[in-house]
């Protein structure tokens, strides 16, 4: 027997279901020391002057846009299937922009090159192993990441390039902004370890207990050093 629409959740009641079931976490990302060296570059083409970094994508004064906090899955967790819309890693100014990209298991990214001259992307990583070769100023490559792990991308072209995608296994999981503070909504109430990575920096895990239907603050102190991480 059809149930009358009169008897289906709408979407007001669809929303309060969501709100009374999940909660929020929310809070600041301190860095308890800023890295403040550049590394060399070296010239390849030496008549072409790199593009500074994009505005709020890049800051090597400001290591928090580099930080990613997750979740680690829990039974409460179902895995998230990737987004249909590919997200980039572009080559621009010699720089792979973002260069942390976190990503769901299953997520295809695009590497665009918006640079006057050829650039390669390839990582050795046992998480994926790729080489997509030299291209020029205008094509796209791509590559699906299928398993969860840190993999570090590089460019054989130009030593001083790098980046890391962090593959993981649920949607629960966010950047800082400018100002350092993070969001996590509609998260299953339960209790859950949050993770605070860097890569200059041993993962830092906290035990949060996600309360229904409110925001629950944590602030979040990773500490970074000076080495050069190793390559996973």
């Amino acid at each position: 027997m059809a149930l009358s629409s009169s008897l289906l959740p709408g979407p007001a009641q669809a929303e309060m279901d969501v709100t009374t079931t999940t909660g929020t976490l929310y809070g600041e990302v301190l860095i308890s020391h800023k890295l403040a060296a550049q590394r060399m570059r070296f010239r390849l083409y030496p008549g072409f002057k790199p593009l500074p970094p994009p505005t709020g994508l890049e800051n090597t004064d400001d290591e928090r846009a580099n930080v990613v906090i997750y979740l680690k899955s829990t039974p409460a967790i179902a895995v998230a299937q990737a987004s249909s819309q590919a997200p980039q890693i572009k080559q621009m100014g010699e720089t792979f922009v973002p260069h942390v990209l976190p990503i769901v298991q299953g997520t295809t990214v695009d590497f665009p090159n918006q640079d006057p001259i050829f650039h390669n992307v390839f990582s050795l990583s046992g998480t994926k192993s790729f080489d997509l070769g030299r291209y020029p100023k205008g094509d796209s490559r791509s590559v699906t990441f299928d398993q969860t792990g840190i993999v570090p991308v590089f460019c054989h072209l130009h030593s001083n390039m790098s980046a890391i995608v962090l593959v993981l296994d649920n949607t629960f999981f966010t950047t800082p902004n400018a100002e350092g503070r993070y969001r996590i909504e509609n998260i299953p109430a339960g209790t859950y370890t949050i993770v605070g990575w860097h890569e200059r920096s041993e993962p830092v895990e906290r035990q949060v207990e996600v309360l229904p239907g409110q925001p629950v603050e944590l602030n979040i102190v990773i500490p970074i050093t000076d080495d050069e991480p190793s390559a996973p």
